[in-house]
């Protein structure tokens, strides 16, 4: 590469745009864009879209692509706020709030990586506002999924220092209001569409009845996305030989298709036009 053509290199990379151009890397483009930041080269604005465009690798829209695409992406941001001002820190906080509360698959996103853990290390020094939205934030995390250490770290938090209340620590019992506020079982499977995200069955030569067989299954399905639709096709369930001549179902937008192929190439399918709703 010649000398001008490098120097340009390094002035895309001052700019919004030019990081986002780069592939792959998503810890260098939080970097750069945390350099940016402390060189005061970069609006709140396109910190905030910047960053979502990140958490969902693409144009973020509230409505229809607001899925956490890569969970280690959430640990990168936290990096990033430590370099930004309170008031940028509550509005991107604001937003990611909003973007919990909209998919079950940004909740779990949030579990692997511990946020809880995260954001309560970061009431002590948050203000007024932002600590008012982390609060909010782990009201919607701990109903969806707690570790008993997260609840001795909020336990911990909540312990009067020098009969003094920590900064914040008495929020928390707000928290505690909202964990039992849980909405679906206990114990389940999250398969977020990932590669190896099912339950795979060993294979099995005869079924023990020829005449028939039943599938039943308690299911909760995502909001679909309109960008993520047609790609994604989530299955219920897939019975098939290596041969594929078997039964599947799966989801295309809100219909269910069932699909039987009884010889390779040829079969019929089915499909099941319903508004599959979570049952309050």
């Amino acid at each position: 590469m010649s000398a001008p053509e490098e120097e340009a290199g390094q002035e895309d990379l001052k700019t919004v745009k030019g990081i986002l151009a780069l592939k792959d890397n998503e810890e260098l483009k939080f970097g750069l864009l945390i350099g940016l930041i402390e060189l005061q080269q970069v609006s709140n604005k396109d910190v905030v879209d910047t960053v979502l465009y990140l958490l969902v690798a693409g144009d973020f829209d509230i409505e229809s692509n607001f899925v956490i695409q890569d969970p280690q992406n959430v640990v990168h941001m936290l990096k990033l706020l430590e370099a930004c001002t309170h008031t940028l820190q509550a509005e991107i906080w604001s937003v990611f709030t909003a973007m919990l509360k909209k998919s079950r698959r940004n909740l779990h996103a949030c579990t692997e990586v511990g946020l809880i853990t995260h954001a309560l290390g970061l009431l002590a020094s948050a203000d007024d506002v932002t600590s008012d939205i982390l609060i909010e934030m782990l009201g919607v995390l701990a109903s969806y999924s707690i570790t008993v250490m997260e609840l001795k770290s909020m336990f911990r938090l909540m312990k009067a220092k020098g009969e003094v209340w920590q900064r914040h620590s008495t929020k928390l019992i707000f928290v505690l209001r909202h964990m039992p506020q849980r909405q679906g079982p206990d114990e389940f499977f999250s398969f977020p569409g990932k590669k190896g995200s099912h339950i795979a069955l060993p294979p099995i030569k005869t079924w023990p009845y020829q005449n028939g067989w039943s599938f039943s299954c308690w299911f909760r399905l995502d909001p679909v996305t309109g960008v993520n639709v047609e790609r994604e096709k989530p299955y219920l369930y897939c019975f098939r030989t290596s041969k594929g001549i078997g039964y599947s179902a799966h989801f295309v937008g809100q219909s269910l298709v069932i699909t039987s192929m009884k010889v390779k190439g040829k079969g019929f399918q089915h499909c099941v036009k319903y508004d599959f709703q979570p049952r309050q």
